[in-house]
């Protein structure tokens, strides 16, 4: 079984921020929370944010779009007919029917470009459409517990991540490997 992260590892670039500005060119309103968007993703990127500020943040977030536009169904599938391309090549080339995907990322968003590229087994973080609550969030230590919980019994043989966020998985993993852009690197553990 192989397991990867999907943002910036499978797929080119941060797909909440793409989604971010694709609906901010819907309404401009959302224009308002990007300073603290942008903030909350230099702490991710950099290991600094806690478990309880990314749910606030993307719970802060996710309320915000549903106020503004309701069901997100038919433009999360508008978002995937433009960002589709956007999946990178050796992942495409190298899927296997178990793969897992392993993302902080909402389930709102990765279900449908999942569906579309066929990847059954997808563990993620999880938004109640309803009121936009982070219910589950899928990040650091608490990605270990689910996918634990998911596949008790799992071996990963690969696991494909661009961050260090992910550093409790890799004890999980026969063979790690870190994605920079079209570069993938095995790292020694």
């Amino acid at each position: 079984m192989n397991v990867y992260d999907f943002d910036n590892t499978i797929y080119d670039g941060e797909s909440v921020v793409d989604f971010y500005f694709f609906l901010m060119k819907k309404n401009i309103r959302l224009a308002a929370i990007l300073p603290k968007v942008l903030y909350m993703l230099i702490r991710y990127k950099r290991c600094l944010i806690s478990v309880d500020e990314m749910i606030d943040c993307a719970s802060q977030y996710s309320r915000r779009m549903i106020e503004m536009f309701g069901t997100l169904d038919d433009i999360v599938k508008e978002f995937w007919d433009k960002n589709e391309h956007k999946i990178k090549k050796f992942y495409l080339k190298n899927q296997k029917d178990d793969d897992v995907i392993l993302s902080a990322n909402s389930d709102f968003i990765l279900n449908e470009i999942c569906r579309r590229i066929g990847v059954n087994n997808l563990l993620c973080s999880h938004m109640d459409e309803k009121n936009g609550e982070i219910t589950r969030l899928c990040f650091h230590k608490k990605k270990v517990d689910i996918f634990k919980e998911t596949f008790p019994d799992a071996q990963i043989d690969e696991f494909y991540t661009d961050s260090m966020n992910d550093r409790p998985m890799f004890k999980l993993a026969n063979h790690v490997y870190i994605v920079k852009g079209n570069v993938i690197k095995e790292v020694q553990i």
